[in-house]
C-alpha cells in the first residue's frame, strides 16, 4: 500500500466562530473511494511555558474545563493573539495567567494537538528565573497556580492525575531533549512493564 495525500472534491463550513471552524469536506481516498470528513480548524494556534524556578521548581496550573466537566493541570499558556509571534504569547499569557515574567526563554519544540481532527498546533517554551509581574486575567479564566517538582509530576502523571495533552506532549519533549536516549528509554520501560 502506498500512502498518498486525499483529494478534496469539496469543502463546506458547518459551523464558524472566534475560536473554532467546522468544515465538512467530500474527499477521494487514494484508491479512488469516496469518503465524507470533518474537520476542525483553530484559527489561532496555541503556546505553553514551562517556567522553572531557581530551585528547579516548575510552575503548573489547575483551571476547570467545561468540555470535560473537571479541574486539570495544565501548563500556563493560550492562543496566540493576531499580530502576535507565538514568544510573545507565551510570554502575555504567563503574564495573564500567573502574574509572572521570566528573563530566560527557550524554544522547545511544537506538535500538532490531534491532526486527525484539525489543524490545530501548540508550540512550547521554556522560560527559567521567574519574577513577580502585574497580572491582568481573562474573564472566563479562572485558574490556580502551584509550583512542583519534577518527582511530583512524574508521579502526578503516573497516577493518571495529568490528563492534559499539552504537559504531557512537552515532559516528553523535554526529556527528548534533556536528557532522553534510546537506551534509556528502553531501561525505562522494561521496569515499567516488570513493576507492573
Amino acid at each position: 500500500m502506498t500512502l498518498a495525500k486525499w483529494r478534496t472534491l469539496h469543502d463546506r463550513i458547518a459551523y464558524e466562530n472566534q475560536w473554532v471552524q467546522v468544515r465538512v469536506q467530500a474527499v477521494e481516498l487514494p484508491d479512488g473511494e469516496r469518503y465524507s470528513y470533518t474537520v476542525v480548524d483553530r484559527p489561532a494556534q496555541g503556546v505553553a511555558t514551562f517556567l522553572f524556578d531557581e530551585d528547579g521548581r516548575l510552575l503548573i496550573e489547575q483551571e476547570y474545563r467545561h468540555a470535560i466537566g473537571e479541574v486539570v493541570w495544565q501548563l500556563p499558556g493560550g492562543l496566540i493573539d493576531e499580530g502576535e509571534t507565538p514568544l510573545e504569547s507565551a510570554q502575555r499569557e504567563l503574564r495573564e495567567e500567573t502574574g509572572y515574567e521570566a528573563a530566560d526563554w527557550q524554544p522547545l519544540g511544537g506538535f500538532y494537538d490531534n491532526p486527525a481532527l484539525g489543524n490545530a498546533h501548540s508550540t512550547l517554551f521554556v522560560a527559567r528565573h521567574p519574577r513577580r509581574a502585574a497580572r491582568a486575567r481573562d474573564a472566563a479564566e479562572w485558574v490556580t497556580t502551584q509550583w512542583v517538582t519534577m518527582d511530583w509530576l512524574r508521579e502526578a502523571i503516573r497516577a493518571g492525575q495529568i490528563v492534559d495533552r499539552v504537559i504531557l506532549s512537552g515532559v516528553a519533549m523535554l526529556w527528548a531533549t534533556q536528557n532522553g536516549n534510546a537506551e534509556q528509554l528502553t531501561q525505562n520501560a522494561e521496569q515499567l512493564t516488570q513493576s507492573s
